[in-house]
């Protein structure tokens, strides 16, 4: 029986999240996608209801339960709930959104204050002309030491690279040498 390692994949509305978890996965669990209504309606017609969930089988002897995290603010008390038992975060932020950048500050502080949470952001859409640069980001979050690298979301590769350095940084925390992860 493998491992299970559980991991949220969490950001603001629009982030990409839905998409992160759809193209890494093995297994695809969602919630039910509805019409996007208020203000956030123009930018995005659909929206998740509930969370998205996915399971990436890495090897005989462990598997990567994904548990997408809802973007939106009024949902923020499901965070902390949804973070038990989480080894850590794979964080989204759209790098050309400036909507998405602010709400990412308060969120990601979220993420930050609960402990022991380790957190690795990935910023997508950075082929947009919009983006703004990595160290732009990366300052305007406050991100310190926190690992962040461009993505895209809808490759595979990338989502698999994102899992494997917060991996790595749990294992950078763990004490113990004989865990060992695998090629991805």
């Amino acid at each position: 029986m493998a491992e299970i390692a559980k991991i949220l994949v969490s950001g603001p509305f629009g982030s990409g999240k839905t998409t992160f978890i759809k193209y890494v996965t093995d297994e695809q669990f969602s919630g039910n996608d509805v019409p996007t209504t208020g203000e956030l309606a123009k930018f995005k017609a659909m929206t998740t209801v509930g969370m998205d969930f996915g399971i990436l089988h890495v090897d005989d002897d462990l598997d990567v339960h994904l548990f997408g995290t809802p973007g939106q603010a009024r949902f923020s008390f499901m965070w902390k709930i949804m973070s038990k038992g989480a080894l850590g975060t794979v964080f989204l932020v759209d790098g050309a959104s400036e909507r998405a950048l602010t709400e990412a500050q308060t969120m990601l502080k979220a993420y930050q204050d609960m402990p022991d949470m380790k957190l690795v952001v990935g910023v997508s859409k950075q082929d947009l002309p919009d983006a703004k640069s990595l160290n732009d980001i990366a300052e305007m979050l406050d991100l310190g030491n926190t690992p962040m690298f461009a993505v895209d979301a809808r490759e595979e590769k990338d989502a698999r690279f994102l899992i494997m350095a917060l991996l790595q940084e749990v294992l950078a925390g763990e004490e113990a040498d004989d865990l060992e992860l695998g090629d991805f």
